[in-house]
């Protein structure tokens, strides 16, 4: 079987992987490393179960192109094949190389059955709306709930994914003055007690949940390379992930100084997407776009970056299973280095200065060379451990010739998307602070003091005016700003 990634497109990667031919009967040698856990000589995972995974996995995309084959369907007619975690990261991995997926049409999944007898459950005026929900809500201002499959009411980010805050849920569910109950008094105690049953499912579908946030752990030794990220393409990561209430994703280009063990980005390139606010695909035209453009000013892939429009920059099991299959894809053969970062922004910050996104870096080390106690507790069905990788700022004192044109760039192309962010709104209920204001005061920590002041003209006379015509649809009063730094 022939197999290709769509046109030109190559999965990311240090280089391009050139197209080959799937040998039903046998795995090549990328196919081992991007999946080893088969190749290790357990008795549950051998050579021969991966490769009638794969295979039912390519006969199903053949059959299905171009609808996207969903791990679920993947999964289908597959029996004796070991846990569902194994099996979605080969679904991972096919989909990551472009293998499967390459240019599919993504199709959104739909809630689970409903329960005939179980009421709609209100929540408090306390519970509607939290700060950190205002940036990353829907244009409509609520977020939306369906029912999960054993037909409880639960909100539709919670149930699918985004900001999994399984404990929360069941607290919640724990303590009923925080619910109206549309059902008689004789059968509140049966209801309560369903909901927490229900909670107990929710919460452990959650906690396997590809969606689960793993905590980054610190390398006890050297990390395996150093990182530096230029203050250009720190701001743009920036600018991009306020746009959209939905996550965005790019690719970062740069150089990989094997002697210094250095991963030095210098620029961000910005993709397009099919996303949510809960999971995000690369369009594969704008892979090779970007692609194009490192080449041509003598740079190369070296990670890739994406938002958590409402919640902390700490990396979910996809996203880790994305950063794995990524850095397999670019391992040095001479040294075994795997030079490619995972960038995640999180606009609602927290971590740092009052309005200043946080924006952390990952690594992600294979469970076999990380391996405690506890890893199946700690990162769930993830098939790696994700380390925190410490980054040092460069350019900070010399704004891109090119930066702000590529920023006005972005503007324009994401002036008339449909999700786009209204930066009218305030930053968080008790502040007068808009979301507009809290962008412009965390681009601008980017820089020096020295260049500040060029910086606030660039964005006083090109960046603000668009801004403020195409992503704030509220009045234009709420945009005045009451800070100097806001002003800019």
């Amino acid at each position: 079987m022939e197999t290709a990634s769509n046109g030109d497109a190559t999965p990311l990667g240090a280089q391009p992987v050139p197209k080959f031919i799937v040998d039903p009967d046998t795995v090549s040698e990328i196919e081992q490393q991007g999946c080893r856990e088969f190749f290790l000589g357990k008795a549950n995972k051998t050579p021969e179960r991966y490769m009638r995974i794969r295979n039912h996995m390519l006969a199903e995309w053949e059959a299905l192109k171009p609808e996207y084959l969903t791990k679920i369907r993947a999964r289908a007619g597959l029996k004796n094949c070991g846990d569902v975690n194994a099996i979605g990261r080969v679904h991972t991995f096919l989909e990551a190389a472009h293998i499967i997926n390459a240019g599919a049409t993504q199709t959104r999944r739909r809630p689970g059955p409903r329960s005939n007898g179980v009421r709609r459950v209100s929540y408090s005026a306390s519970e509607s709306s939290t700060d950190d929900e205002r940036l990353g809500s829907a244009s409509t201002g609520r977020r939306r709930r369906v029912r999960d499959e054993d037909g409880n009411w639960v909100y539709e980010d919670e149930y699918y994914g985004g900001r999994v805050i399984a404990h929360n849920v069941v607290e919640r569910h724990a303590d009923d003055a925080d619910y109206n109950y549309s059902s008689s008094s004789s059968e509140d105690g049966r209801r309560r007690s369903k909901r927490r049953r229900g909670s107990a499912r929710l919460l452990r579908r959650l906690h396997n949940s590809e969606f689960r946030l793993i905590p980054c752990r610190a390398f006890s030794a050297d990390a395996p390379f150093a990182v530096r990220i230029s203050a250009g393409a720190l701001a743009l990561m920036d600018l991009h992930a306020h746009l959209m209430y939905t996550e965005i994703i790019g690719l970062l280009g740069g150089q990989f100084n094997a002697e210094a063990r250095i991963v030095d980005v210098q620029i961000a390139f910005p993709c397009n997407s099919t996303s949510t606010t809960t999971e995000c695909e690369m369009d594969p035209a704008s892979e090779v776009e970007a692609r194009r453009v490192f080449s041509a000013t003598g740079r190369q892939v070296v990670g890739w970056f994406h938002s958590h429009p409402t919640f902390e920059a700490t990396p979910s099991v996809r996203d880790i299973h994305n950063q794995h299959a990524y850095q397999t894809l670019c391992r040095r053969a001479a040294d075994n280095v795997e030079p490619f970062v995972g960038v995640i922004v999180s606009p609602p910050g927290g971590a740092g200065a009052h309005g200043v996104s946080d924006i952390s870096t990952f690594y992600v080390v294979p469970r076999d060379s990380a391996a405690t106690a506890d890893d199946d507790e700690d990162v769930g069905g993830a098939e790696g451990v994700p380390y925190q990788l410490a980054y040092e700022v460069t350019g900070r004192d010399c704004i891109p010739d090119d930066l702000v044109d590529a920023m006005v760039r972005l503007i324009e192309t994401h002036a008339g998307m449909v999700h786009r962010a209204d930066l009218a709104k305030r930053f968080k209920r008790s502040e007068a602070l808009t979301a507009l204001e809290k962008l412009v005061v965390s681009m601008r920590s980017r820089w020096d003091a020295a260049v500040h002041q060029q910086w606030d003209d660039a964005v006083a006379a090109q960046l603000r005016p668009l801004l403020q015509r195409h992503f704030c649809r509220g009045s234009g009063s709420e945009t005045s700003s009451s800070t100097p730094a806001a002003h800019a």
